[in-house]
């Protein structure tokens, strides 16, 4: 691992995840993506490729072209543009194999995942998988399914927001299976918030720097509101779902008018929301089907 990388650098946390390894990587472009919920579009698909290739930088010394290729979990993995992270970084191609999977459940301790669709066409040793990580269920389900096909020895999963958690789980999932996981995260270890989609850098057990702390509490006021939202990557792919959802975190924290989450729109309809509707059916309360000119999911 390359622990400075030009303006990146890589900070070994000792966090509790076993024979795993768990990097918090610092630098600006990671600063923009996690201090900006108001990056949308292709300002967010900028700043998110930026991001990746710093994460790929660091991995400089340990990549082999050859033995190594992506499992890219469709479809907030496309966001992560790994492949065209590789390019740029270092010139090589990355092997792409495809996985689907649908979260069924989710609550404060974990989450359910089924794996809808795989096309793995490119076998490798080694895998980088793209994804934000909370429970780490979703990771877990889609290297399970690789395992089915292939034999696997290490694992990379580089995530602009993770949580504390998910990592723990992943890694004690591939230490059963003799995989050698290794963790890259943006600015933080996050704790995870109780509804099972907060990442902030305000909850009392995320790992982080005292002054991205002190300027989340800046942001949000003093609430722990999520880094990257609840739906990550629809800044980009369904940016008007995510203005609704930024509106609903604005309800829940009671940040209406706040310039943290100044592209908020109230939603007309409800039913677009109902995959986050965990993240904030139980902070609105029972009577939030009700509220004023907001209705319920179908």
């Amino acid at each position: 691992m390359i622990v400075d990388a030009g303006d990146s650098t890589a900070e070994l946390i000792e966090a509790g995840t076993g024979a795993s390894r768990l990097y918090v990587v610092h630098n600006r472009a990671l600063e923009r993506l996690l201090f900006d919920r108001n990056l949308v579009g292709a300002g967010f698909r900028r700043a998110c490729l930026e991001s990746s290739r710093r994460f790929i930088a660091h991995l400089g010394d340990e990549y082999e072209p050859d033995r190594t290729a992506e499992l890219m979990i469709l479809s907030k993995g496309l966001l992560y543009q790994l492949g065209d992270a590789v390019v740029q970084q270092s010139g090589h191609n990355l092997p792409v194999n495809l996985i689907a999977t649908s979260r069924v459940a989710v609550s404060p301790a974990s989450a359910r995942v089924e794996v809808s669709y795989a096309q793995i066409e490119a076998p490798a040793d080694t895998l980088l998988v793209g994804d934000t990580v909370a429970s780490g269920a979703t990771i877990v389900a889609a290297v399970g399914r690789y395992l089915e096909a292939h034999p696997l020895q290490r694992l990379y999963v580089l995530s602009y927001a993770g949580a504390l958690r998910g990592a723990e789980r992943i890694a004690a999932f591939c230490a059963r299976r003799g995989i050698r996981a290794t963790f890259l995260y943006g600015l933080a270890a996050f704790g995870l918030g109780l509804n099972g989609f907060d990442l902030s850098f305000l909850h009392p057990d995320t790992v982080t720097r005292k002054a991205y702390a002190d300027r989340a509490a800046r942001q949000f006021s003093g609430k722990a509101v999520s880094a990257v939202g609840w739906d990550f990557g629809a800044q980009a792919m369904s940016p008007r779902k995510y203005r609704h959802l930024c509106w609903v975190e604005a309800e829940v924290w009671g940040l209406h008018g706040s310039d943290c989450l100044a592209v908020a729109e109230e939603p007309e309809n409800w039913a677009e929301l109902s995959h986050e509707r965990a993240a904030y059916a139980d902070a609105l309360g029972p009577d939030w089907r009700r509220l004023p000119h907001r209705p319920g999911p179908a």
